[in-house]
């Protein structure tokens, strides 16, 4: 039987294969970019949706061998969901090709110069996704039960802002004394201890940066970490002071005990560091300087009960966090170009150009201002020119009066708030405006508003 000879399949000419190949180039484009128009509209929804547990950050500058052990300490002794962010400060170590072995289980960062322990904690908080943060320090050595206890005790009271653990290798309050010869005799000793008892639980007026576990919650009200204290112990000083300046307590949970290793590397490098450490002292000192004890009172100070607030602040005062310890008729920017004038506890974006300066604030404490109307600049200049300017014989908006004992209190709305420090002046540039000095009596006569504290110091964009 003679086969049927196939039909030649006759190939196109240029022209057809062209348009067939400009076909599919457009079909993957088109795709490709549905593709990025989704994943980007996936990327913008889950943006701010965070999970149910711990987002744990390890700042690390040259210690891979101590971020090692910490890792593997989480690892071995955590059970609730968690997630690992390591901050390298530009190591030299070879830390990256350690985490990158670690296939996904640690999200990190490798910074190209040192940003210092503060500025490292900011860039963890900013990756962080968990509904609690904690802070570690990479020398810190997890034991059984660690978390959970330091979380049972941070949950059994909305008041609390922030636990730490007990150590001996930690200071003051959270110094406790263990003895044990190695590793796995402390592991048993921290078994035996860290059986949850809410008698353990003891609130104090500072907590150490080495460990430290706090809401989400609490992030967005305080904010992020002052980079102008970058050494131990001022950066945990001064957000704990800020912490409470907000009505929460501090406490430390002795039914949590941590191995803190000795690194002598950490410390020859915090020694080698000590002009630094000056500085954070200095700066942390200045901005605290005029600091009373009332304003931490977390039953409800004076000063709090005699600044009632008006019906529309009050109402917004819970979101505003610590942006009601900052002033009002102010300009200010976050990382991006947009500029905002703040008024009545409502940033309104400024419609023009504006020459004068303009305060940088934290995307963090940008955020929690209500966003208005857009405002004119020209509205805006005269509203600041109008500050101060009225009839000399009356208080005016915007002026600083001097106490006879050297306080300085800035008018806002009819009442006087106390600023905290020089560095509170100058940070808000409040040091060039109208002052007069008032006697005792004369500012008694004016109704207390709330104190005036220094903005954060920046050094990189948050």
């Amino acid at each position: 039987m003679r086969r049927k000879k196939r039909p030649v399949r006759r190939l196109k000419n240029n022209v057809s294969l062209r348009s067939t190949a400009e076909k599919r180039v457009e079909r993957y484009r088109l795709g490709m970019n549905e593709g990025y128009e989704e994943g980007l509209k996936a990327g913008i929804e889950s943006y701010d949706s965070y999970f149910e547990g711990t987002s744990i950050i390890i700042p690390s500058h040259n210690e891979v061998e101590s971020v090692k052990a910490c890792i593997e300490g989480i690892m071995d002794h955590t059970d609730l969901p968690y997630e690992i962010i390591v901050i390298d400060n530009g190591s030299s170590d070879g830390i990256e090709h350690y985490l990158r072995q670690l296939d996904g289980q640690v999200r990190y960062r490798i910074l190209a110069k040192s940003a210092g322990f503060t500025g490292a904690a900011n860039k963890g908080l900013m990756m962080a996704k968990g509904t609690t943060i904690l802070l570690l320090n990479n020398g810190m050595r997890p034991t059984e039960n660690w978390l959970d206890n330091l979380l049972i005790c941070l949950n059994s009271d909305a008041g609390i802002g922030m636990v730490g653990p007990v150590s001996i290798g930690l200071t003051g309050k959270q110094k406790m004394e263990f003895h044990y010869v190695d590793l796995e005799d402390m592991h048993e000793l921290a078994r035996l201890n860290n059986a949850s008892d809410s008698s353990k639980w003891h609130q104090t007026e500072r907590l150490a940066s080495r460990c430290l576990l706090f809401r989400r919650e609490l992030l967005e009200k305080v904010g992020f970490l002052d980079e102008g204290c970058q050494e131990s112990p001022f950066e945990a000083e001064d957000y704990g002071l800020r912490v409470r300046l907000q009505g929460y307590s501090l406490v430390y949970a002795r039914d949590a005990y941590i191995h803190a290793e000795r690194n002598d590397e950490e410390l020859a490098e915090y020694n080698a560091r000590e002009s630094e450490a000056f500085e954070s002292k200095h700066y942390f000192m200045n901005k605290w300087s005029g600091l009373d004890e009332k304003f931490l009172d977390r039953e409800g100070t004076d000063f709090e009960r005699q600044a009632k607030l008006p019906e529309w602040e009050a109402g917004i005062r819970p979101k505003l966090g610590e942006s009601v310890f900052y002033p009002q008729q102010m300009v200010v920017k976050g990382f991006g170009e947009t500029i905002y004038w703040i008024e009545d506890s409502v940033r309104r974006p400024i419609h023009g150009l504006w020459e004068q300066p303009v305060k940088r604030v934290s995307q963090l404490d940008l955020c929690r201002w209500p966003i208005g109307e857009p405002i004119e600049v020209d509205v805006v200049i005269s509203r600041k020119g109008s500050l101060c300017c009225g009839d000399s014989n009356e208080l005016q908006n915007g002026s600083i009066y001097i106490s006879e004992n050297g306080s300085s209190f800035y008018l806002e709305n009819g009442k006087k708030r106390i600023i905290m420090s020089r560095l509170a002046a100058d940070g808000w540039g409040l040091q060039t405006g109208h002052k007069e000095k008032l006697s005792e009596a004369e500012l008694r006569m004016i109704p207390d508003g709330l104190p005036l504290i220094a903005p954060i110091t920046l050094r990189q964009a948050l």
